[in-house]
């Protein structure tokens, strides 16, 4: 194994290194085509910041990783030249329409079809779930379902990480966090080529954060966030057919527990957010980019944006931490414990962030309310505070 960590390592450093060189370039690229992200409601920057970063970080992965499969070719032996040159095709697809997104935006129909058709690339392949055990029932052959569950999965934990990207270094943090545990995992099962992609991706996303930490000199955009789901969710499988059935999906959603739980989370809250709405139109709502994502919560709860990354940082490491104990145990009740755990920890902490955030928009609302009164001289709060806010008695 000591062969397969060297150049995992090689890749890592050379993925780092290209991508934070390109970084540059592409950043006076994403100028000039006038690919920038601009200020908002729902955003949290106060200024345009370009958003092709994930051009610099797909590059900078893609030759890490070559690089350091060509210089010896058997690494790939577990990635067979077939597999890879899917892989690049499908991982190629995802990226150029998170480009186009970026350049002059893509419906989120025409996403989804590109993305399906990504995964499906895969799935014919044979990069599929097959077993799933679980406690008191024992192994489940999923058959046809393995399919569906896995193009689920795919497109799933894609959108998963492009949904995290809301904060200044967030995404790319995180995404280094669980692809450092997929590669863990994937040394233990002699899985070299999965080895070499994670380091690489671990390094570019490194590479990319030191412009990408607040303030953002650049955003990855859905080039990049796209890309790198796609390849963790496509890692994640692959490492799910040498792993024992015990552990073959519950693994891979403790170590994303993070995006997908989120994710999972803030869709349920915006279909059920208006019951009497048409069923269609709650469906299209679930699609809908908020404020109600676990990082915008905390950023309130918390004070600010970098204090909200570093916890996290903190919670995605814990969480990569329970995949790798239930992935060297074997433990499928401890693992569907941990999932449970997961929920419990993003549904709580989601909670305190919602709760804070109200506590804040009232206390702006009768500030300003106040500041309302106080300039009509007469010391009586005007009609609108009993209005606005009937709750609150007044000093």
């Amino acid at each position: 194994m000591n062969h397969i960590l060297l150049y995992a390592l090689g890749a890592a450093v050379v993925a780092a290194l290209l991508t934070s060189l390109l970084v540059p370039p592409v950043t006076r690229l994403a100028i000039a085509l006038r690919a920038l992200d601009h200020p908002d409601a729902r955003k949290l920057q106060e200024t345009a910041v370009p958003r092709l970063g994930g051009v610099a970080i797909s590059v900078g992965l893609a030759l890490g990783a070559g690089i350091a499969g060509v210089s010896r070719w058997g690494q790939w032996d577990t990635l067979q030249r077939g597999e890879m040159l899917v892989l690049v095709l499908a991982t190629g697809l995802v990226f150029l329409v998170g480009v186009a997104d970026d350049l002059t935006g893509v419906s989120v129909a025409k996403k989804f079809l590109c993305q399906i058709l990504a995964a499906w690339l895969l799935i014919e392949m044979g990069w599929s779930f097959e077993v799933l055990r679980l406690p008191l029932v024992g192994e489940i052959q999923l058959g046809w379902l393995g399919p569906a569950l896995s193009l689920v999965w795919i497109v799933g934990v894609t959108n998963a990480v492009n949904l995290i990207d809301g904060l200044d270094g967030l995404a790319s943090g995180i995404v280094a966090i669980i692809a450092t545990s997929v590669l863990a995992y994937s040394v233990v099962q002699g899985n070299a080529g999965t080895v070499l992609l994670m380091a690489a991706t671990a390094g570019s996303c490194l590479g990319f954060l030191r412009h990408n930490w607040q303030p953002a000199k650049i955003f990855m955009g859905d080039s990049g966030s796209l890309t790198l789901g796609f390849l963790l969710a496509a890692a994640t499988v692959h490492s799910s057919l040498k792993a024992p059935a015990a552990v073959a999906i519950l693994v891979p959603l403790l170590a994303l527990g993070l995006p997908v739980i989120d994710t999972l989370l803030v869709m349920t809250v915006r279909f059920l957010d208006r019951p009497h709405s048409p069923l269609g139109e709650r469906f299209l709502r679930m699609f809908h980019a908020d404020r109600q994502h676990l990082h915008h919560l905390l950023a309130h709860f918390g004070g600010g944006s970098k204090p909200t990354v570093k916890v996290l940082y903190l919670v995605a490491v814990s969480f990569c931490a329970m995949a790798l104990l239930v992935a060297f145990t074997g433990e499928t009740a401890l693992g569907v414990a941990l999932v449970v755990l997961e929920f419990a920890v993003v549904f709580t902490m989601r909670r305190l962030g919602m709760s804070r955030s109200a506590q804040n928009l009232v206390a702006t609302q009768r500030e300003g309310l106040r500041a309302g009164a106080r300039s009509d001289g007469d010391g009586e709060p005007p009609a609108d505070e009993r209005n606005v806010l009937p709750f609150i008695r007044r000093p």
